[in-house]
């Protein structure tokens, strides 16, 4: 199963990309949605909300009153996040539910509007990022929604910023044309991207190191290394590390520029199980290189490459060497 996790600020378009991966197969899990079942009139989650805020943020049929909530919640940190505490756990139930439900070789994409604010980058195998110029973004609230361009830019100010959105990012979608064009970056970035991503998952190999890496769908903003590291700090059995391996991986320096490449080392301690470890990253988007028999660096090591066909990322994994 291939996770995805799809994220963008307000008025980014990310809505548009999310109907379009269910179009083109995906399994569609929408955070918005699930939120707005998990506070229906009558759940224990609008008990809690009513309980935090009080009942002024009930309408006169006694369900929630969102406007309302909405002013409050934006204006305010603290309120964001009794809020947040109340209602992203019971989304997060009920997504898992849906994503044990889903067949092993989905593609399984989480819609999660906050998915930068609330540190989940990390549990999946690819973040997609719809962004868009936050001047844009603005006027699209003024113009298609109504919306006073004072509240639009507290909206953009309570959320992650654009340079944190892209900073988590392993591919971006422009958004700052047209909805046919976005469409299309969509459909490019599916068959570029995703579908390789999860048939060489499936298949439990590396992606082709020979085959052209796609142009659709930018290869992640930068910091390559450290996003690689936090999904395997995510899955790895406690007590492993992460470093960049002291190895670089040999490719031109030209190609270094897009940050596209990338060698790290997870290091088990002497108690630990290698085996255990090396599922673990193969788990998280980077299978054995079988065809890489024996250059794992020692008998009892495992040289890992990525599934993902944009990048060129090796982990090695092996056991902690004891000091000479």
């Amino acid at each position: 199963m291939l996770r995805i996790g799809l994220t963008g600020g307000i008025a980014a378009g990310k809505s548009a990309v999310a109907r379009r991966f269910a179009e083109l197969g995906a399994v569609l899990v929408d955070a918005d949605v699930l939120a707005r079942a998990a506070v229906e009139p009558g759940s224990e989650g609008l008990r809690a909300v009513v309980s935090a805020f009080g009942p002024g943020i009930l309408d006169t049929d006694g369900a929630l009153d969102r406007p309302a909530l909405g002013r409050l919640v934006f204006a305010d940190a603290a309120a964001r996040e009794r809020l947040n505490a109340v209602v992203h756990p019971r989304v997060r139930a009920a997504a898992a539910a849906l994503i044990d439900g889903a067949p092993e070789d989905a593609v399984v994409v989480e819609d999660i509007p906050l998915l930068v604010e609330t540190g989940q980058a990390s549990r999946f195998h690819l973040v997609v990022v719809v962004d868009a110029p936050d001047a844009l973004r603005i006027e699209r609230m003024v113009e298609r929604r109504g919306m006073e361009r004072g509240e639009a830019e507290r909206r953009i100010a309570a959320q992650a910023s654009r340079e944190d959105r892209l900073r988590a990012a392993d591919a971006v979608i422009v958004n700052d044309r047209g909805v046919d064009e976005l469409l299309a970056a969509t459909d490019g970035v599916w068959r570029t991207r995703i579908v390789p991503f999860r048939d060489n998952l499936a298949e439990r190999r590396p992606a082709d190191g020979r085959a052209t890496r796609p142009t659709t769908g930018l290869a992640g903003t930068s910091g390559l290394t450290n996003r690689v590291r936090g999904k395997l700090d995510a899955v790895l059995p406690p007590g492993c590390s992460v470093d960049p391996d002291e190895v670089p991986v040999d490719v031109p320096d030209e190609a270094r520029a897009v940050d596209a490449q990338a060698s790290l080392r997870v290091t088990v301690p002497r108690a630990g199980d290698v085996g255990a470890a090396s599922d673990a990253v193969a788990g998280a988007g980077f299978p054995r290189d079988e065809r890489a028999a024996g250059h794992g660096g020692g008998p009892s090591t495992a040289l890992h490459r990525a599934a993902d066909p944009a990048i060129d990322v090796t982990v090695t994994v092996g056991p902690e060497t004891t000091p000479a």
